[in-house]
């Protein structure tokens, strides 16, 4: 996503020089954003320790041992769904912190490539290449960081299988905390989300009555956009499309 990130569109900037001024005037490293963004981390961390803390750890880590995510296990050994202990608590903690930097992605970035589906047609010479159809901002937040994090996670727990190692000590960790704790999906799809909320309403406090000059020209190409989506398509063929909009507004 950040390949492709920019505030604004080319063509605005072509006609709008003066949003270059940000830059030398270091609008994006001021002592107030500095400051807001050291203040989100302390919520993120404090909001994440604390929603996660009572719910994962001593007695409330304990969870049923023959029903939910723990039906189909072995009824001789009811045990495997308990546990509070670190490398529990831990686990789910850096999971809820994954979900909550992919969330913050999306909100923070101003480009997100949606595709076309299908990304491959097995056609040649139809439309733009797969390169260009892929959905670069799912594809890269969703497997190559929320999926890439799933994946070592459980890899990790079969690596200390092998004999003595330092992966000795997660073995199995994953399948344990991920297959048979329900209390873990809890907490994993609702702090994150908590936790953006309170970003998100500071965010939307700050652009309102603080706006960076940057922010400023954002919404003010939004509604060129939008004004410029609701003219009627009169365009003719063999014309530019820029006598074609003159046209439509003469009209």
């Amino acid at each position: 996503t950040g390949l492709f990130d920019r505030d604004l569109e080319k063509d605005y900037v072509r006609r709008n020089p003066i949003v270059y001024a940000s830059g030398p005037n270091n609008e994006n490293m001021t002592l107030r954003i500095t400051l807001r963004w050291i203040f989100l981390c302390f919520v993120h961390l404090l909001t994440i320790y604390w929603l996660s803390a009572p719910a994962i750890s001593g007695g409330a880590g304990v969870t049923s041992a023959f029903a939910g995510l723990m039906s189909n296990n072995d009824p001789d050994v009811p045990g495997d769904g308990e546990g509070g202990d670190m490398k529990v608590f831990g686990t789910t903690i850096y999971t809820s912190l994954i979900l909550t930097l992919a969330y913050k992605v999306f909100f923070e970035t101003k480009s997100i490539i949606n595709g076309e589906w299908p990304a491959f047609t097995c056609r040649k010479g139809v439309g733009e290449g797969w390169p260009s159809r892929l959905a670069y901002t799912w594809i890269g937040i969703w497997w190559l960081s929320v999926g890439f994090f799933f994946f070592f996670a459980y890899t990790y727990s079969l690596i200390g299988r092998e004999g003595a190692s330092s992966f000795s000590q997660f073995v199995f960790v994953a399948m344990h905390v991920y297959n048979a704790r329900a209390i873990t999906w809890m907490s994993v799809i609702l702090v994150p989300v908590a936790a953006c909320v309170l970003d998100v309403t500071g965010k939307l406090f700050s652009n309102l009555y603080y706006p960076t000059q940057s922010q400023i020209h954002t919404e003010i190409q939004s509604k060129e956009i939008a004004a410029e989506r609701k003219r009627p398509a009169v365009f003719s063929r063999g014309r530019g499309k820029q006598d074609d909009l003159n046209q439509v507004e003469s009209a």
